[in-house]
């Protein structure tokens, strides 16, 4: 008798020691998980690689059938056990929003975005703008063609200050400064690079674009790009008219010589190689012929010519 007590006694420490283990094993997670309010709590937990472990599943009953996790999207980086997971999502915490991007916004299209998402206010945003020490150039902390375009996963709990440097962050990393000794030369390629990336809709036509604009300037032409005149009515027109052209301003580049004082939007890395790496042509100009692609030619009757005919 006093044999089978210490047996079942001794199956007991096992089991415990397992159910113990289970729940403070740790776990790796990389992952953004979306808890959907209009979905099966099941469902979204899915996306979890210890979904289906019967002592998470336990827990979860336990936890009131995980009816206090939280709705939204959540960052999970690092090592958790399954009551360290269960309570980060009861308790929001570690809350993201989701944020993008897209190449060619600018400045005002971000902060305008995370305004009316209720993201921070504009006048928070301006005053952030004012206190971060960068390594680029900001010439009258001006910060255009910084906010590098990406999809962000952002804490909720990040201030206009910090959700500002998340961006820039990632510029750094696509840019790291150690690569570019000339912060100068940096900028001016970067005001190229926005260029290219508001007329390219092609990216291997991105090079070509930017050995005409590097001709033109070379012969002292105009650049005569529409993306910068159109900068200044915040790209708010479809099409831009001989009228827009007699804009008084210095990103008016059919009125001013060479780049503008500052890029006209936030642009890719593929852009930035482009203004760095031109392809070798005598083009002068280029057209759009329709697909988003465009005739390159190196005299303007060749620029007519296809106009007249096409």
């Amino acid at each position: 008798m006093k044999k089978l007590f210490a047996i079942i006694f001794i199956i007991i420490l096992i089991l415990a020691g397992t159910t113990v283990y289970q729940f403070s094993k740790k776990d790796k997670y990389n992952l953004v998980l979306e808890i959907d309010k209009d979905k099966p709590l099941k469902e979204s937990l899915s996306a979890l690689p210890i979904s289906n472990n019967p002592f998470f599943k336990l827990y979860l009953k336990f936890r009131n059938d995980g009816k206090d996790i939280k709705a939204g999207n959540y960052e999970l980086r690092g090592k958790f056990n399954i009551i360290e997971l269960v309570s980060m999502l009861e308790s929001g915490k570690s809350k993201v929003f989701k944020f993008t991007i897209i190449e060619g916004n600018t400045v005002k299209n971000v902060v305008d975005k995370l305004v009316a998402n209720e993201k921070g206010s504009r006048e928070n945003f301006e005053k952030a703008f004012k206190e971060i020490d960068f390594p680029y150039p900001t010439p009258d902390n001006n910060f255009e063609g910084y906010l590098y375009p990406e999809t962000y996963f952002i804490p909720e709990s990040y201030d206009e200050k910090a959700i500002l440097n998340v961006f820039l962050k990632e510029f750094l990393k696509k840019f790291p400064v150690e690569n570019y000794p000339d912060k100068d030369e940096f900028y001016q390629k970067l005001i190229m690079a926005s260029i290219l990336e508001r007329e390219a809709a092609v990216e291997s036509e991105k090079p070509l674009m930017a050995s005409v604009f590097y001709n033109r300037i070379a012969k002292n032409m105009t650049l005569s790009a529409d993306s910068t005149v159109n900068f200044v009515f915040n790209y708010e027109k479809k099409r831009i008219y001989y009228k827009d052209l007699e804009v008084d301003s210095p990103y008016n580049t059919y009125k001013n010589k060479g780049l503008p004082p500052g890029p006209i939007c936030n642009p890719t890395v593929s852009s930035v190689n482009a203004a760095y790496n031109p392809a070798d042509t005598e083009y002068l100009f280029f057209v759009t012929k329709g697909g988003g692609e465009h005739f390159f030619s190196k005299t303007y009757k060749e620029h007519l010519d296809f106009q007249k005919n096409k």
